[in-house]
């Protein structure tokens, strides 16, 4: 989305609307003569068009809304739903950032925030220890409300400001925990690849001086040796990574840990506020780190063998930059405990980016045809070493990205127990109870992808994925809901129409019989336009699921 991130963190389609009319279909990206959007009205929600396993029951909450991302059910089962606020080009007005309070009959009883917030995408989080919702506003800060009839109030600001700010939230045993992207896409302030690179003044390095100046960088969790990785942009300025623009990297410089840090699951004591009812940064602490671009973070239902797992969506790298990380998948961590390490910028899942699966650039030890020309190891072209052996020549030569940290963590590394489709990542999740007939499963939004492509054979989007955790150890995982035919719900065949557009969080009522099913509403994107989204107002909805027995 940064454009806001839990969408720019989407993928590269140029595709063209189902049923569209377009002038000049072979006109270039960005030619004037490719036509402009024509007005769309939404499609009526027909639950019919939604498929669910038998034992549940399909409806609708509330239609024609505008841009809902995120939901929350608190302790009267009142919904509280998160507008984002218009983040792409639309023909038509959409209403400003702010949150709907709905009752459980679908009554609007209040909004908030409208003429506040700059935009709310990520989870927003009822904590029932003291009965307060957290809504995550993605300019840096958080703010909390007891209550529907509480004040609104700022507990937490100045976090960094880059492509990936403030993501999920949620609470348990007294501490708030909230997530906090990785600013950059792979490591890099790159003034090739980033609109935020020049801010003179990033409220987050204001406060944190490291000595490096005061424009948006990477904020790291713990202290590492740098191995001297460097771009080298158009204008000729050298960038290290972790670094802010136009300052180059060492080898073997170390660069400080900061609290708060990038990529990180972050946790402060509720509670534990200054005298103008902030929570500082300096007590906050790491809970979890090395992750890119986390929407969804909740912990496991209490009394489970779940209880203290906290799952973790995490949207994988884009295929752009210099230090280009192809292949990257969309994540699903479980950390465990304290101080676990996805190992991002430098592992992408399951694997470290200097393997050959993120690289589809192939170099044959030719130094003129180095595969990355705009990388250099301090002042040095990165060259790779090529191996003492080879193969046929199609496949022989090196692949892979170089790596940022030459300290790896001693402590060792976490893998994710499931990688999905790249660019493409379930945002919102939420842990189901055996009243929903699915006991200690995870379920997750799958909003779809935007402009990072391409896209896959089969459209993976929009659904409700099912999670399940087998006993002792792994995953089972299955489409829980979905369209007639892959795809949304506006390429869909006309006698299809009416399911889902772009579905980005799931959230369960008190007594978990009911899953409400957050549908942001029908974007479009083509790059063969002048402008390359349309956002179709009072496009978006709420669903439920509800189990209705049997199996």
């Amino acid at each position: 989305m940064r454009m806001p991130t839990w969408m720019i963190l989407a993928a590269f389609v140029a595709v063209l609307p189902a049923g569209q009319a377009m002038a000049d279909m072979d006109a270039k990206p960005g030619s004037p003569t490719a036509g402009d959007w024509l007005k769309r009205t939404p499609v009526t929600p027909n639950p019919d068009k939604v498929i669910v396993p038998s034992g549940y029951k399909v409806g609708v909450f509330k239609a024609g809304l505008d841009t809902p991302s995120a939901a929350a059910v608190d302790k009267d089962d009142n919904v509280w739903v998160a507008i984002s606020g218009q983040l792409f080009n639309t023909l038509d007005t959409i209403e400003p950032p702010h949150v709907k309070i709905f009752g459980k009959d679908g009554n609007l009883i209040k909004e908030i925030g409208r003429g506040i917030f700059k935009t709310v995408m990520n989870e927003i989080g009822y904590c029932a220890e003291n009965d307060t919702m957290y809504i995550p506003e993605y300019g840096e800060k958080i703010w909390e409300m007891k209550g529907i009839n509480g004040e609104l109030k700022l507990i937490i600001k100045d976090l960094p400001i880059g492509d990936h700010r403030n993501g999920g939230i949620t609470c348990k045993d007294g501490f708030l925990y909230f997530a906090l992207g990785l600013p950059s896409n792979t490591g890099f302030a790159d003034p090739d690849n980033h609109g935020w690179t020049d801010i003179p003044n990033d409220p987050f390095w204001v406060k944190h001086k490291d000595g490096l100046g005061t424009t948006p960088h990477d904020p790291i969790c713990r202290d590492i040796i740098h191995t001297g990785l460097n771009v080298k942009s158009s204008d000729g300025r050298m960038t290290g990574a972790l670094m802010p623009v136009g300052v180059p990297a060492k080898p073997g410089q170390v660069v400080k840990a900061q609290v708060p840090c990038g990529g990180s699951v972050m946790r402060v004591k509720l509670g534990d506020k200054d005298g103008e009812g902030i929570y500082p940064h300096e007590k906050m602490e790491v809970y979890a780190m090395g992750f890119r671009n986390m929407s969804g973070v909740r912990f496991g239902p209490k009394g489970t063998r779940f209880e203290n797992a906290l799952a973790v969506t995490d949207n994988g790298s884009n295929d752009v930059g210099h230090r280009r990380i192809a292949n990257a998948a969309e994540k699903l961590w479980i950390v465990t405990e304290k101080g676990q390490d996805g190992g991002f910028p430098d592992k992408e899942g399951m694997n470290f980016v200097s393997n050959k699966r993120f690289s589809m650039i192939m170099y044959r030890g030719n130094p003129v045809d180095r595969p990355y020309p705009q990388l250099y190891i301090g002042d040095k072209p990165f060259v790779p070493k090529m191996p003492p052996y080879h193969f046929q020549k199609h496949i022989d030569g090196v692949r892979g990205v170089p790596l940022t940290i030459a300290n790896p963590n001693p402590n060792g590394y976490i893998n994710p127990v499931l990688e999905w489709d790249t660019n493409n990542t379930p945002n919102g999740i939420s842990w189901s109870t055996k009243n929903f007939g699915a006991e200690n499963t995870l379920f997750g939004g799958v909003y779809g992808i935007l402009d990072t492509g391409p896209e896959s054979l089969i459209p993976t989007w929009p659904l409700v994925l099912k999670v399940e955790f087998l006993d002792p150890t792994g995953i089972k995982w299955s489409i829980f809901a979905h369209n007639i035919d892959p795809g949304p719900n506006a390429y869909q065949k006309p006698e299809n129409r009416g399911g889902f557009e772009r579905t980005n969080d799931c959230v369960f009522t008190n007594d978990g019989k009911t899953m409400y099913v957050v549908d942001y509403g029908e974007v479009f994107a083509n790059f063969y336009m002048p402008t390359p989204f349309y956002t179709v107002p009072k496009s978006g909805v709420i669903w439920t699921i509800t189990y209705t027995g049997g199996k």
